[in-house]
């Protein structure tokens, strides 16, 4: 029989993912390997060892040949960023979702940590797409540690940077009100790449941020051509790392855009609630030479 799930509402069952036996029991682990590297001994979610096939795929292959690449600018001078000071307000504990910030002792914060070391092992990409199959897997808590593991690392200089138009969360996160918004931004240097970009410095994460304003009349799909165009840019802001938190997989394209211009796709599943099928649909859709690897959440 079925049993009911200790942190969420969905039943726990044969189709969800179960925490890795050797992960650490705290109140969020994480299990990072390439997927190449899996073995199935050490990880009990079946769904982690799928097995790519060579063929592509097909949503990446429409939504790609749409999209046509951005034509190298004619001035390749790093471009000119404007920065905003944010401090985080002294008064009130941070978000939750600020673990490195928050508990930077704890055991959850390590494991962001070693999240970090499979990164720079990966060939130290410097545009990385976190994804999930669906809401609520939490990819904005991995997002925004993964760049604070980094940036505390040789203080290297990082942008985290929102691309879920329909949900926006980092400002939320940060508590700030954006005094650009990235959508907004992408729009004007579609026609006028070499205008400034306006990016929030957080100086005690050593991070800058791009963020969404949530706005009822915001445009709610990502401008695949100007995002290129950005990414094409902001590589040469001397950022040592570029993390994107996007929009789930599932229901959406705008992965499949998003991960032209970046150097690799990193997926998180929850256990307990992202179900193996749904990690398996979430792979077919991502090409599998962009995928860096899994982070699976206990809660």
């Amino acid at each position: 029989m079925a049993k009911r799930g200790k942190f969420g509402d969905r039943p726990e069952g044969d189709d969800q993912l179960e925490v890795a036996t050797r992960a650490v029991p705290v109140a969020m682990p994480l299990v990072t390997q390439p997927m190449a590297a899996v073995r199935p001994e050490s990880v009990s979610a079946r769904a982690l060892v799928h097995t790519f096939d060579s063929r592509p795929p097909p949503l990446a292959t429409v939504v790609s040949a749409a999209v046509a690449a951005p034509s190298s600018l004619p001035d390749q001078a790093p471009p000119e960023i404007g920065l905003t000071q944010h401090h985080l307000p002294e008064d009130q504990p941070p978000d939750r979702r600020l673990i490195l910030h928050a508990e930077p002792d704890s055991e959850r914060a390590a494991q962001f940590r070693v999240l970090r070391h499979h990164m720079l092992s990966a060939g130290r990409p410097q545009v990385i797409v976190v994804t999930s199959p669906g809401p609520g897997d939490g990819k904005t808590t991995t997002a925004v540690n993964l760049a604070l593991a980094l940036a505390e690392c040789n203080r290297a200089k990082v942008l985290l940077v929102e691309t879920h138009l329909r949900r926006p969360q980092l400002a939320e996160v940060f508590r700030f009100h954006p005094p650009w918004c990235f959508a907004e931004q992408l729009a004007s240097h579609r026609h006028q790449p070499m205008l400034p970009w306006g990016v929030v410095d957080i100086p005690q994460l050593w991070l800058h941020v791009a963020a969404v304003a949530a706005k009822p009349d915001a445009v709610q799909l990502l401008d695949a051509p100007a995002f290129a165009i950005a990414m094409e840019r902001l590589r040469l802001g001397g950022y040592d790392h570029i993390v994107i938190d996007a929009p789930p997989v599932s229901g959406t394209a705008e992965v499949n855009l998003l991960q032209d211009a970046a150097d690799g796709v990193l997926l998180v599943a929850r256990a307990r609630r992202t179900t193996r099928r749904q990690v398996r649909d979430a792979i077919d859709q991502i090409s599998t030479r962009k995928v860096l690897g899994t982070v699976m959440l206990d809660r």
